[in-house]
């Protein structure tokens, strides 16, 4: 297990999947950057710029973990692993490790970043206490997106194929994060009147945990740097590693050409 983790490992640090992921989001924090910078008459908070970029992170994980992991059945690299007498058990969660580190550098990379830069420009407004703690719950959804797309891609066996389901599954997962984030922050009443929109009791209690489970809607609460519950963020993000070891189950029975 230990040489398969360093061989993914250092596999990761020379793909250019790795590197041209981690620029894009570099790039995207610097365009929200400069739209707020410019787009408004006033200061703007630092609070409202920090996780802006992470609005977007669900299709550059999907995009870089579907390359990454499904060169492995591209290449060929599984086949020689499992003929090297690697456990299916070792060569999956290797990946699925790989992949977790992966998609925490891209992101702590590029929250602090934005932190640093925007500091520069906006008002800080943020304790370092707060920054961190909403740093630690996007650490999870990271482990949420990595579960998912990496159990999607060492079942289908084809790199083809599994770039077309993570990318196609992180924009489904991008409009439900649309649709549940306007219900969630529906207002009870709108300048005193009853907000027809407004939803409460079982149906909002459905829809909350649909938005955290959902990692695309916990990175929306990130964006807004309020989280309604991160109790159950933390839950909804073991269900998905607890998936993945599902996933790991299945993949010893999946047929390898």
């Amino acid at each position: 297990m230990n040489r398969l983790l360093h061989a993914d490992g250092i596999r990761m640090i020379r793909s250019k999947w790795f590197w041209l992921c981690l620029g894009s989001m570099l790039v995207m924090a610097i365009a929200f950057i400069i739209m707020q910078y410019t787009a408004m008459d006033y200061v703007v908070p630092l609070s409202r710029v920090i996780f802006l970029p992470v609005s977007f992170y669900g299709m550059i994980t999907a995009a870089f973990v579907s390359l990454f992991v499904g060169q492995d059945f591209t290449d060929g690299f599984i086949r020689n692993k499992l003929i090297a007498g690697r456990g299916r058990h070792n060569v999956f969660f290797s990946n699925l490790i790989v992949s977790f580190i992966a998609c925490i550098i891209i992101y702590l990379i590029t929250v602090l970043f934005t932190v640093l830069i925007g500091s520069i420009y906006f008002e800080v407004d943020v304790t370092a206490e707060r920054c961190l703690r909403y740093m630690f719950l996007g650490i999870g959804m990271c482990l949420a997106y990595g579960s998912i797309y990496c159990t999607i891609t060492m079942l289908c066996r084809k790199g083809t194929t599994a770039i077309v389901l993570c990318m196609g599954l992180s924009f489904f997962l991008l409009f439900l994060g649309l649709y549940t984030n306007q219900i969630m922050v529906q207002p009870q009443y709108k300048d005193g009147i009853p907000n027809p929109a407004y939803v409460e009791g079982a149906v909002k209690s459905f829809y909350a945990i649909l938005h955290d489970l959902n990692p695309t809607g916990q990175a929306a609460q990130l964006s807004a740097m309020d989280v309604f519950s991160p109790v159950r963020w933390l839950i909804c993000d073991f269900v998905w590693i607890l998936a993945a070891g599902v996933g790991s189950i299945l993949f010893r029975h999946t047929d390898i050409k």
